[in-house]
């Protein structure tokens, strides 16, 4: 299953997405009407069928719509960095891979949806990750996947050893467009890919990482709990601008459209401003 988050008279609704559009589960008794409330529900498989047999309601074409972030009102933003091999070789060469997962977080204001456009901060080194994003359900289980681009401003991110302040400016989390439920992803050999104004800046693939979502999840409950409808970004492959050499770096600039897509799950395009 698809989901997706959108605007209807100012407000935030759930939609399924279908071949022929877009189904505003509004329009039916007793189904989630955000996100987090379905992340909250997500341990009731009647709800969970009943939304798998879906098949016809108020079809909304995706051209009209207003995406918002696939999900919102969570509670924590949790991300993890240096989780791919060649990433954190790129990053730190010649230093040992990391024995546990690197954490830091970004806050709510970082969200952006699909279509949205970011606009650049004073900051002269912009920088796209291109990541898999966990969704949370009930009991710590992984209830969705989407896509989601981690945009870093590497000066503020490398001027202390904490990173917090290169990661979080308005709109520097970009998600969406589609959840899909994790039980619809039965293959984790799925292409992950990043390109700026068409061009591809990265490409691997997310079982490249050196932490799985399920290691992730299992190192991080019993030292941050994780609540229904908290991400979790799971890093990013090599081809990020900063592991260029300094005579090649191109940073992110006004007017670039950045493309972050994975495999089965969707392809997120924001425009940067």
């Amino acid at each position: 299953m698809k989901f997706v988050q959108f605007y209807k008279d100012g407000k935030i609704t759930l939609g399924v997405k279908l071949a022929g559009g877009i189904v505003d589960l509004s329009a039916f008794e007793g189904m989630p009407k955000t996100m987090k409330e379905l992340c909250e529900r997500s341990d009731d498989e009647r709800l969970l069928n009943e939304l798998a047999n879906i098949t016809a309601g108020a079809l909304y074409n995706e051209g009209d719509i207003a995406f918002a972030p696939v999900v919102t009102g969570m509670e924590k933003i949790v991300c993890i960095g240096l989780n791919y091999i060649k990433h954190a070789e790129e990053c730190h060469p010649g230093q040992p891979l990391p024995t546990e997962p690197t954490v830091f977080a970004k806050f709510g204001n970082a969200l952006a949806a699909h279509g949205e456009e970011v606009k650049l901060p004073q900051s002269k080194k912009v920088d796209y990750e291109a990541e898999l994003v966990l969704i949370m359900g009930e009991g710590g289980k992984i209830f969705a996947y989407t896509t989601g681009n981690d945009l870093s401003a590497r000066d503020w991110q490398n001027a202390t050893s904490q990173w917090i302040c290169g990661k979080t400016y308005d709109k520097f989390a970009p998600i969406g467009p589609y959840a899909v439920d994790a039980a619809s992803i039965k293959d984790r050999h799925l292409a992950i890919e990043c390109r700026v104004n068409g061009e591809v800046r990265q490409s691997d693939f997310i079982d490249q990482m050196i932490f799985t979502p399920e290691q992730i999840v299992q190192y991080l409950m019993p030292r941050i709990p994780l609540k229904p409808g908290d991400i979790i970004f799971t890093g990013t492959p090599s081809g990020v601008m900063l592991g260029y050499p300094e005579n090649a770096k191109n940073w992110l600039k006004a007017g670039d459209t950045v493309e972050v897509s994975i495999e089965g799950i969707g392809v997120l395009k924001n425009k940067l401003v």
